[in-house]
């Protein structure tokens, strides 16, 4: 008696050969734009060893300071935006207490699901 092959999945055909120029050319995008943000992490760890060996050594880390004033700028942005949209409203300690409670009911029972 001969056994029949069984065919499983008669429709599936292989996938195609996958493009790798694409995933290269993102790592090298990715890569070159955070290269000088690790540039500048590793020379603040290395300034943190050679401070930590007795031996104090100046960094100076553009990028990193570059990005921390922008996030201080945002923030400062951010901070006056609302903060003029909440000192326009006038509050009444009744109707804030409400929303409060009635916000963290709906809190806990999002965390209850």
């Amino acid at each position: 008696m001969s056994k029949q092959v069984i065919v499983l999945a008669p429709d599936i055909h292989p996938d195609r050969p996958r493009r790798k120029f694409l995933p290269i050319l993102s790592l090298f995008v990715a890569s070159s734009l955070l290269a000088p943000i690790v540039f500048d992490a590793a020379a603040l760890c290395y300034g943190h060893w050679r401070d930590l060996l007795g031996s104090p050594v100046d960094i100076r880390t553009p990028t990193l300071d570059a990005i921390g004033e922008r996030v201080a700028e945002v923030r400062e942005d951010v901070k006056y935006h609302i903060s003029s949209r909440f000192h326009r409203v006038p509050w009444n300690p009744r109707v804030v207490l409400m929303i409060a409670v009635a916000v963290m009911l709906v809190a806990i029972m999002m965390l209850r699901l």
